[in-house]
């Protein structure tokens, strides 16, 4: 569902992020133009094959010294993923968060507000359900959705928790200056959680690039909604990017996702203007909770 309406008991669902004149800021100045994006795209073509060809030349020069680079790559790389294999047997050995305790893992109202910079945040909506909704880009639904019943399917998931967050709090503003998703969702074990956490991420980072359809379907009268993914990064066990709205006069929204332990969480941090690390701050403090919960 990607309409911000009251909630109804038991608390209605989050939408697939916040899209001009539902909830987002009165449509603007049209959002990026794709035959400019087309073009940029055909200039990195052009010099990623120049690349290649000056690649092919001067590689008979130096294949030993590739073949040594190689085998140091190769070693960097066995230490690397046991590193990895490490930590992820460390975050297994820790008590999974329960079920129960994972609405107290939310992050409070002063650390959103100073994530954005914004004392007027207010809750507007919560939820402890999934949205059943599809988009018509599925396979990139994870970044749009902090808790999409079609991502989580089949995923072994136990219990979500979720808010929405606007400013100023009044789920019908046409003023609206922020609007925060969080959600936490809890697995049955720590490896389950990191198997998730995996294909999201990869699931991510093909998304990084693209102009998606976040248009809810089937219905024929839902309206057409559109997104620009930048790139995706991965840093300090958080996948972030930024959703830029088309049409939506600078409309943005931040996207972040990271697990700990049994634990996977996501913050979407939607405005005209967002602070670069809004969202992986806002997971920090959640990674934290997690942190104290389990000791």
């Amino acid at each position: 569902m990607n309409r911000p309406l009251p909630p109804a008991p038991g608390g209605h669902y989050p939408p697939p992020l916040l899209p001009p004149g539902l909830g987002g800021p009165p449509p603007g100045p049209h959002g990026p133009n794709r035959r400019t994006l087309w073009v940029l795209l055909a200039v990195v073509t052009v010099i990623a094959v120049i690349g290649v060809v000056i690649t092919v030349a001067v590689s008979g020069n130096g294949r030993h010294h590739n073949s040594a680079k190689s085998a140091a790559k190769s070693s960097s790389s066995t230490t690397s993923t046991s590193t990895s294999t490490s930590t992820s047997a460390s975050a297994s050995d820790k008590a999974p968060v329960p079920s129960a305790k994972i609405e107290g893992l939310l992050p409070r109202q002063d650390v959103l507000a100073a994530a954005v910079a914004d004392p007027e945040l207010g809750v507007v909506a919560n939820g402890e359900a999934m949205d059943d909704a599809t988009v018509v880009d599925a396979d990139c639904q994870g970044i749009s959705s902090v808790a999409s019943g079609p991502v989580y399917a089949g995923t072994g998931w136990t219990a979500i928790r979720w808010q929405r967050w606007y400013s100023p709090p009044d789920m019908d503003t046409n003023e609206l200056k922020h609007g925060l998703l969080v959600s936490v969702a809890a697995f049955p074990q720590a490896q389950i959680a990191q198997t998730f956490f995996t294909k999201q991420s990869e699931r991510w980072k093909k998304c990084g690039g693209r102009t998606l359809n976040m248009t809810v379907t089937p219905g024929e009268n839902e309206q057409r909604v559109f997104w620009t993914i930048t790139d995706v990064t991965d840093s300090d066990g958080i996948v972030k990017t930024t959703a830029i709205s088309e049409g939506g006069g600078g409309w943005m929204c931040q996207d972040a996702l990271t697990m700990r332990n049994n634990v996977i969480a996501q913050a979407d941090v939607c405005g005209n203007s967002v602070p670069p690390n809004a969202a992986p701050d806002i997971l920090k403090s959640i990674v934290a909770k997690i942190d104290s919960a389990t000791g």
